[in-house]
């Protein structure tokens, strides 16, 4: 096979899922996802997929302003070898600095270019092997008759750990993880996740008042840019914070790693803008010895195994947060990863990905 596959032509598709539920979190409310995929075709026959889902309220982006940059970013794809990828992603960098999930999309399709031309799974060309990694499941911000109804059902579905969403009422986020934690015992792992819905005071006493609930970690609970205010919640409390809007970049990384504003970081392609990028975000924390988790927003199958590999593929990820497209409602990918009893189950034979969008699905589609 030759070694440089020309990118001859880039696809930009608008892509909705519907979801079986409305999900809140503290900044906004989702229903379903609007996505962008992104198809990479080269010279040499391999095509490369990505996948950007927009959160408007942490990323600051909305599907409208994804599928304009993407046209912007195919410019300065056209004609170039995909499997230069670190100069593409370098270029794309340069090009928008920020726009951090279209980007994640082009990088994503890049990395699985390069992995079929390997003829290897993506977590293999990353240097990874399997291991066991255990998902949670989110629950959304719910009322507090409804809370210890919905953690049972996900402990139906055969999760053994559940992040649940706060940062709205103080008073109401207390009440309602005792409920969850009532609902499901002590031996369900709960995480919760505050979506800088708090200030350093109310996130100090919510979780003090919460230490007794056998909490794993909190992230987020103050804004991303207050990272004294997180250093003040981490002095105060037993229970960890994890930086997730905070860390968007490696330099950002090293500004919570310098001013022990967090023991744990959440690496999120869709934040970082792609593997690259993540990759050394993991590599800063690896050095600085701080476990990680990666996590997701509302992308398909297709995105969150792409996530999958590169959680596998770094031992410093010790957290999983991979339930993207549980509850999405005929979801058009075919392959990629698969969970069961809450345990991420990779399928074998595969290169690259291993995920795509149904062909026949693809043809519905109207590339811009």
């Amino acid at each position: 096979m030759s070694d440089r596959l020309i990118i001859s032509h880039i696809d930009i598709f608008p892509f909705d899922v519907s979801s079986d539920h409305e999900f809140r979190i503290a900044t906004m409310v989702i229903s379903g996802a609007q996505n962008v995929l992104i198809r990479i075709r080269t010279s040499g026959g391999l095509d490369g997929w990505g996948e950007a889902s927009s959160f408007r309220a942490i990323v600051g982006e909305t599907q409208k302003i994804n599928l304009a940059a993407a046209q912007e970013l195919r410019e300065i794809f056209l004609g170039k070898d995909a499997l230069e990828y670190a100069a593409r992603i370098c270029e794309m960098d340069a090009f928008l600095p920020l726009n951090s999930t279209i980007k994640s999309a082009f990088d994503m399709a890049l990395y699985d270019i390069a992995a079929k031309h390997a003829a290897l799974p993506l977590y293999r060309f990353l240097g990874g092997e399997k291991r066991p990694m255990e998902t949670d499941l989110t629950m959304g911000i719910s009322t507090l008759d409804k809370a210890g109804q919905d953690a049972r059902d996900i402990i139906k579905k055969g999760f053994r750990k559940i992040k649940t969403k706060v940062g709205i009422d103080p008073e109401e986020d207390i009440l309602r993880l005792r409920e969850i934690r009532k609902a499901v015992g002590p031996d369900i792992g709960i995480r919760i996740d505050a979506n800088q819905g708090w200030d350093r005071i109310t996130a100090v006493k919510c979780l003090q008042a919460m230490e007794e609930l056998d909490i794993e970690f909190c992230e987020q609970p103050v804004r991303r840019h207050d990272l004294e205010g997180m250093r003040y919640v981490s002095e105060r409390c037993s229970i960890p914070v994890m930086a997730d809007e905070s860390v968007f970049s490696p330099e950002d990384a090293l500004a919570v790693i310098r001013s022990q504003a967090a023991p744990l970081i959440n690496i999120k392609l869709s934040k970082s803008g792609g593997m690259r990028n993540a990759i050394m975000i993991a590599n800063i924390c690896e050095a600085a010895h701080i476990p990680c988790m990666t996590g997701c927003m509302s992308e398909s199958g297709l995105a969150n195994t792409a996530f999958c590999h590169f959680a596998m593929a770094h031992p410093v990820v010790k957290y999983f947060d991979l339930d993207a497209n549980v509850g999405h409602i005929n979801e058009p990918i075919i392959g990629g990863v698969g969970i069961r009893n809450g345990m991420i189950e990779f399928p074998d034979g595969i290169s690259g990905i291993g995920a795509e969008p149904d062909p026949d699905f693809v043809k519905t589609l109207k590339s811009l």
